[in-house]
């Protein structure tokens, strides 16, 4: 009985996404949202199903072990269910342990969520794992969409693209469809960016309050990436009140926050940001996998970031190599890198269109966010399977901005166009 629930399910999904589309609550046709969700899912299933076979479990099947434990305890004590959320049981105060990699309450509660959202799919699953990924997909889907109709409102002339690169690109679409925090992550980071953007345009109460909303899942999700988006949120304000080239504003915003990441060394141990970054890093150095890339240690001082920022830069922008590739994720990953890196390169190249683009604050938004992140993914993560993982949030960021510029006489937004036909 239980395997008739997905079908029965996944028609339900299909019915939802009907009512939306028809009544213009999403800037979709049906059978586009139809499609994506379909790719979602099924991209979803296949995470699930390879990393069991092939890695035993990873991370997406403990998380769903865990949730059918936590079932059980929802159904017979839904009071501590809900009161396991908010306590703990570590000595120590947890007052300054927010940015702490072990021993964290807040970085515990990171896993709790996800879990105990799982448990309560599974109230309507009956503990099945893949009827939990078509759930946690139509979730998901949010995050993308949010960031269509961010980039969307601004460049409708490019619509084509951005469906096929945030919907459709399937690195993008694989890691985001399995069970794993990054998806709740990139709800949080797209909701936030699109209602903050929105609130700049209106100056309506709701959206800043949804803007908040959606950076407060972030920082309990990812703390580092919602920190990250703080330098780049107050420079889009400030482009709209000072008449200065949004480029010169957001470098000049990101040097700010980059002084003050290194100057809060100076304070509390607890908000010591290098500190903090260098025993993240640690905390990898000490895991195992067969991806691994050497990388010098960070020691949380000005110096040490600088010795190791080579090896970050070389990490997130050229790694894994094709040569280095021991595994078809690896192989697919290191395609993935070498089509984002000859974009980068074509859109170099053409100083008109560029020049251009870095007037929009938008696109410089995007930019800057994704580069402060590649710089963070690369000084923390010397695994090249999980950083493929973490860097294909901003390895999008990257690609929209990229491929418009490449695109400088609309030859792939027609043909796009006509294949998808969203105008």
């Amino acid at each position: 009985m239980t395997i008739l629930l997905l079908p029965f399910y996944f028609v339900l999904a299909l019915a939802l996404f009907y009512f939306l589309t028809k009544n213009k609550t999403i800037n979709l046709s049906f059978k586009q949202a139809s499609a994506v969700l379909t790719i979602k899912f099924m991209l979803g299933c296949a995470y699930g199903y390879l990393f069991l076979k092939f890695y035993n479990g990873d991370d997406t099947w403990s998380y769903h072990r865990q949730s059918l434990e936590e079932y059980q305890t929802l159904s017979h004590h839904p009071w501590q269910f809900v009161q396991d959320l908010f306590t703990h049981s570590y000595s120590k105060s947890q007052a300054n342990t927010f940015f702490d990699t072990t021993n964290n309450y807040w970085k515990d509660l990171q896993y709790n969520i996800l879990i105990k959202l799982l448990a309560v799919f599974n109230i309507f699953s009956r503990g099945n794992y893949y009827t939990n990924v078509l759930f946690f997909n139509l979730l998901t889907f949010w995050g993308h969409y949010f960031f269509y109709k961010l980039f969307t409102n601004y460049f409708s002339q490019n619509k084509s693209i951005a469906f096929v690169i945030i919907f459709l690109f399937l690195p993008f679409v694989f890691w985001q469809s399995g069970i794993r925090k990054d998806g709740l992550a990139f709800i949080g980071l797209s909701g936030c960016l699109y209602y903050f953007v929105e609130y700049s345009k209106y100056n309506k109460i709701s959206h800043i309050t949804k803007a908040a909303l959606y950076f407060g899942l972030l920082l309990l999700v990812r703390n580092f990436i919602a920190l990250s988006l703080i330098p780049v949120l107050i420079a889009f304000t400030a482009c709209k009140y000072f008449k200065v080239k949004p480029l010169y504003i957001f470098s000049a915003c990101t040097l700010v926050f980059a002084a003050l990441f290194f100057l809060s060394s100076l304070g509390p141990n607890g908000f010591n940001l290098p500190q903090k970054m260098a025993e993240r890093q640690e905390a990898f150095l000490h895991l195992e996998g067969g991806s691994y890339m050497f990388v010098p240690q960070l020691e949380g001082t000005f110096s040490s970031y600088a010795n190791v920022l080579p090896y970050a830069i070389n990490h997130t922008f050229l790694r894994p190599y094709i040569t280095e590739a021991k595994s078809p994720l690896l192989l697919f990953a290191a395609i993935e890198t070498l089509f984002v890196l000859i974009i980068i390169v074509l859109a170099l190249l053409q100083i008109k269109r560029l020049k251009t683009i870095v007037k929009h604050p938008l696109p410089m938004l995007l930019l800057f966010l994704a580069l402060i992140n590649y710089l963070m993914i690369g000084y923390t993560v010397p695994f090249a399977g999980a950083l493929v993982r973490y860097r294909v949030f901003f390895e999008v960021m990257l690609l929209l901005p990229m491929l418009i510029i490449c695109d400088s006489n609309n030859k792939l937004e027609t043909w796009l166009n006509k294949l998808l036909r969203l105008y």
